[in-house]
């Protein structure tokens, strides 16, 4: 069996099927089809449990030298095949964490393996409600599929699609691809590698000819006195994340948490796991070359049932989803919509494995993109996209620079600043004390052991207020400031996008001079880089809007909130010098 080396620490969650784990132990690994980013393995205790793959690392095997003699002649085929047969039904018993019979050996979660049509229940992708549960508080159907209409995607391809499934890929919680590239990289996935420019994207440039677009996937920019926007949308909707559950699947073995989405428009709630939110982020992401991605939670693994931790994450799944519902572009499509309505199971997947073949991604989404007729002079667009490439960086640099600040007053006003005035209330108190001996020698008019002591309350109740204070201010704040550090960090490589085609029509023009290129194709070089611009420009547009309106709001709130917090300081001191 294969052995490993544990890198870091793990603590498991008490009560669950995980082993706790520290540097430097060697483990024997008994399954690595756990799934998820989980290994199964057992200790020198002879512990057995479920532990991080990431948090070890295998340790080689010294080759076996052979024994004198000659080598063995191999067996006949058939003797091979059967012995093959039998280690194979062997090591599908030996390797299951679990022996009763629930098909996890050979069916793999629905993000695994897309050919399994009834791997998982309704809790995964089914309506909101609360499902019927069992006396070990596992859910015996998850969500109940509800007997009314559900509304469906726009794009009607999403439901009637007949594809293929697109080849298997890593899912899990514990890793995202999109999400962390994006918040952390800084820079947009293109296709598994560092280069943003694609080869559809040249196809697009070149006048090559694109995809059918349906008027549900059209997307307008309209020309206004202001300046070049995207078209509003025409009913603005809100979505609330609320009521995170958890969850088991593999008869207990795997938890996980489900949260409830519900959308205005319909108010028909759907629940949806944080994988399900990467996945979807992914599509977004490989989509819209010219829409920046609002980023999704870090991801963790220790705590991760944690209440207070549940409760963070749905506030930053709820700023994700605020995000997309007021952009334009982002709340009507379809992939987006699909995740949002969809209740049926084999819907979702028929749906899931359309948006991973959707030929309208990376630049090839411009030509969903239906702008003015108006051609742009390169005058207007190169002074505003060189602009905002000055201005990104130095906004990115701020954001980060009042996002560690955040993070450090939070600690300060929980440890230290509490721990500062409780100090001085154990010093009031201590001086009452004191007093009160005094007091019981000769009784006095005014008794100043207890006005004192009444003091020493009200600092210690300070050091409370101190401690609770962040979760008003300094945590919703930096908790916005997550969004804009994710949205400044792939602003670069939306204008990189833009650059490249740029750069494109001028070779463009240059063959054209040579006469290696007709004017026609030269034209619709032109043409189809000014969508992109036109497209870009009103990406711009929306995001000054958004800026203004958004984080005005935002610094308010957070003023707003310490304005309360000090008034309240300060009547507590006044309640205090009352007593004197």
């Amino acid at each position: 069996m294969t052995r490993v080396k544990v890198l870091y620490d793990f603590s498991g969650e008490p009560n669950s099927s995980e082993i706790s784990i520290t540097v430097d132990e060697v483990l024997t690994v008994t399954n690595t089809d756990v799934g998820e980013g989980w290994w199964e393995g057992m200790n020198a205790r002879g512990q057995r449990g479920l532990f991080p793959a990431a948090y070890v690392e295998t340790i080689p095997e010294a080759p076996s030298l052979p024994v004198g003699g000659p080598p063995k002649m191999p067996p006949p085929p058939a003797v091979v095949a059967a012995g093959v047969a039998k280690s194979g039904s062997q090591q599908a018993l030996g390797n299951r964490y679990d022996q009763t019979a629930d098909d996890w050996g050979e069916q793999q979660d629905d993000w695994d393996d897309d050919w399994d049509d009834d791997n998982d229940t309704y809790s995964e992708i089914g309506p909101g409600s609360t499902g019927a549960r069992g006396a070990n508080g596992q859910s015996q159907s998850g969500y109940q599929q509800q007997q009314h209409h559900q509304p469906t995607a726009p794009s009607g391809y999403y439901a009637n699609a007949n594809l293929p499934p697109p080849p298997a890929s890593g899912d899990g919680d514990n890793m995202s691809l999109a999400s962390v590239a994006t918040t952390i990289g800084g820079g947009r996935r293109a296709g598994g590698t560092g280069k943003i420019f694609t080869k559809s994207g040249d196809n697009y440039l070149m006048g090559m000819p694109v995809p059918d677009v349906s008027e549900a996937d059209r997307v307008h920019v309209l020309l206004m006195d202001h300046g070049i926007v995207w078209k509003p949308m025409r009913d603005s909707y809100t979505v609330t994340v609320d009521s995170p559950k958890k969850e088991k699947k593999f008869n207990g073995l795997k938890s996980f948490i489900a949260y409830q989405l519900t959308p205005s428009f319909n108010n028909v709630p759907v629940a949806r796991r944080y994988k399900h939110f990467d996945w979807l982020h992914e599509r977004l992401v490989e989509k819209f070359c010219v829409v920046p991605i609002p980023p999704l939670p870090d991801k963790q693994i220790s705590g991760r049932y944690d209440e207070e931790f549940v409760e963070h994450r749905r506030v930053q799944l709820q700023e994700f989803v605020d995000w997309v519902c007021r952009h334009p572009v982002l709340s009507t499509c379809g992939v987006w919509m699909h995740f949002l309505t969809c209740t049926d199971e084999k819907k979702w997947k028929t749906g899931k494995r359309t948006a991973e073949k959707d030929p309208l991604v990376g630049t090839m989404f411009c030509a969903s993109v239906f702008p003015p007729d108006k051609t742009l002079l390169q005058s207007q667009v190169d002074p505003q996209v060189d602009a905002a490439g000055q201005f990104v960086p130095q906004m990115d640099t701020a954001v980060k620079t009042l996002f560690a600040i955040c993070g450090d007053q939070s600690k300060k006003f929980q440890v230290q600043w509490k721990k500062e005035y409780q100090r001085i209330g154990e010093g009031f108190s201590e001086l009452a004390r004191a007093l009160a001996v005094d007091e019981r020698r000769a009784a006095t008019p005014l008794s100043l052991s207890s006005s004192v002591g009444q003091a020493a309350g009200v600092f210690i109740t300070i050091g409370q207020l101190f401690g609770e204070q962040p979760k008003h201010d300094f945590v919703p704040f930096s908790d916005r400031l997550h969004i804009y550090r994710g949205l400044l960090a792939a602003w670069p490589d939306t204008l990189g996008e833009h650059r490249n085609a740029t750069q494109k029509r001028k070779e463009c023009e240059r063959l054209t001079a040579e006469q290696k290129m007709e004017n026609g194709q030269m034209q619709e070089v032109t043409r189809r880089v000014d969508v992109m611009s036109y497209a870009l420009l009103a990406e711009m547009s929306h995001f000054r809007a958004e800026r203004d309106t958004h984080l005005k709001d935002t610094i308010r709130s957070f003023i707003g909130a310490q304005i309360d917090f000090y008034k309240s300081i300060v009547q507590k001191l006044e309640q205090a010098q009352s007593h004197f």
